[in-house]
């Protein structure tokens, strides 16, 4: 693991969220290639544990939780520094796609992408930044 010539994130701890699989697989694994300790998170157990054991490292970790909802971003963030340590890096990842015609959405559908792609990056970035705000980080 070598530092960047730009900057260097290494010792850090990031939280990448819908990281199982895909984008978020692959930002994790860079982020632990430069050094970072990362913190899988998704809503699927076994699937994150298949994706931590493909990263490189003994700096792995899981966290299950629903990124959709308030309290289980809280709780799963407090038990994530609890468990690791303070974050420092959050990469929103958490995605979805419904591939359907418009008239065949339901009213479900729709609040389930919304909730998802936009809902999440504002919860766990706003816990986030409590967090790292209440330790110097970012006013």
């Amino acid at each position: 693991m070598t530092a960047h010539p730009l900057f260097d994130i290494s010792g850090r701890t990031a939280l990448v969220t819908g990281s199982s699989r895909g984008i978020g697989l692959a930002l994790a694994r860079g982020l632990a290639e430069a050094g970072c300790t990362v913190v899988l998170n998704g809503r699927d157990g076994d699937r994150l544990a298949r994706a931590a054991a493909e990263l490189p490292g003994d700096l792995v970790h899981t966290a299950v939780f629903d990124v959709t909802d308030g309290p289980s971003v809280a709780a799963g963030i407090a038990e994530v520094e609890e468990r690791v340590g303070p974050l420092d890096i959050l990469v929103n990842n958490a995605g979805m796609q419904l591939r359907a015609p418009l008239l065949e959405f339901t009213d479900s559908d729709w609040h389930r992408i919304l909730d998802t792609n936009l809902t999440s990056a504002f919860l766990t970035g706003r816990e986030a930044a409590r967090r790292m705000t209440g330790r110097g980080h970012g006013k």
